[in-house]
């Protein structure tokens, strides 16, 4: 009797503890709440591999240049899901490349795109110019978080590629990849800074603009060869070279877009504006001198600055071309750019 009586009051409380649970409304939230949301797949990386055939057209004073180019993405890990829509940036133009036929959808894509493009133009060792090739691409929907966008391969067409007056430097290409948002939009885009190097021909630089202001600058200086007798005959040296170094230094700048900094060939004129100026000041001393009568300071002044004044035009041509040329042309080209 006893064990029948324990038997029933156990099951009686398993019956119980049974109906409480199936109807406990901690149970029924946890069988009701939705699984844990699964992790995001990684975003879609394409690899860009451009060949450029030739970049013509370059407007230093627009800042604009034409580029010619083939251009592939291929999915990284192919097939991707999703199918890059780019667009270039920095093209004056909307962008319409054309597809070569060869495409694969959501593995690889090949295109021929020739556009004009804009980019920043430094003036700062003018006429001895760099240039930097750009091409920024974003995609128009697809964000980051769908896909990435990173360069395999830049390079040129050996036969085809020649940029008329810029020597091309491999060695400086490079890209860098940076987060863009958009004020009306709250996800971030992929953008890819794409960039080539040109550099100017410096011996053309040099003798369509450098030279020239010396020859002119050599000339005036002829006027410490003449006797301290000749006095009259400096002065009109003296400022007939003034006269000239000015207007060509005002030809020279009218090519160049206006700056709110000075360019080499800025500080290179200054240095000679400095020179023939104490030349002009000189030959109006040895002037004044001689009409006084005061023959004796006229020669003391003469053969003080006839290798003084020479020696100094030395010293700041070699100080602007070593310290506002060379040495910041190199390290430039060692900080990778300003791309």
């Amino acid at each position: 009797m006893k064990t029948n009586f324990f038997r029933k009051f156990f099951f009686g409380i398993s019956l119980a503890a049974t109906f409480l649970l199936a109807f406990n409304p901690m149970t029924a939230h946890q069988e009701n709440a939705s699984p844990m949301p699964q992790a995001q797949s990684k975003p879609d990386v394409y690899l860009i591999d451009i060949t450029v055939l030739n970049i013509s057209a370059i407007d230093l004073n627009a800042g604009t240049y034409t580029v010619d180019m083939f251009i592939s993405l291929v999915c990284q890990n192919a097939p991707c899901q999703h199918e890059p829509n780019w667009d270039v940036m920095n093209a004056t133009e909307d962008v319409d490349p054309i597809d070569q036929g060869t495409s694969i959808p959501f593995t690889s894509y090949d295109y021929r795109l020739k556009t004009t493009l804009i980019g920043l133009v430094d003036y700062s060792f003018y006429p001895f110019d760099y240039l930097y090739i750009e091409m920024f691409i974003e995609d128009k929907k697809l964000d980051s978080n769908q896909i990435n966008y990173q360069l395999a391969s830049l390079e040129v067409d050996a036969m085809l590629f020649n940029p008329s007056g810029w020597f091309y430097k491999p060695e400086q290409n490079g890209f860098a990849v940076t987060l863009v948002s958009y004020p009306t939009d709250t996800k971030q885009f992929d953008r890819i800074d794409i960039w080539m190097f040109l550099e100017r021909d410096r011996f053309g630089a040099f003798m369509k603009t450098i030279f020239a202001a010396l020859v002119i600058v050599l000339v005036g200086m002829l006027s410490y060869l003449l006797r301290v007798e000749d006095a009259n005959e400096r002065l009109a040296l003296t400022s007939s070279t003034l006269v000239a170094i000015v207007l060509y230094h005002i030809s020279l700048v009218a090519s160049v877009p206006a700056t709110g900094y000075l360019t080499f060939v800025d500080k290179f004129m200054v240095a000679n504006y400095v020179v023939i100026f104490i030349s002009l000041v000189v030959s109006v001393m040895l002037m004044v001198y001689f009409n006084n009568e005061e023959n004796e300071k006229a020669k003391r002044l003469h053969l003080r600055t006839r290798w003084s004044v020479p020696l100094l035009w030395v010293f700041l041509m070699a100080y602007v071309f070593i310290f506002q040329l060379i040495i910041p042309y190199n390290n430039l080209l060692l900080a990778g750019g300003g791309a």
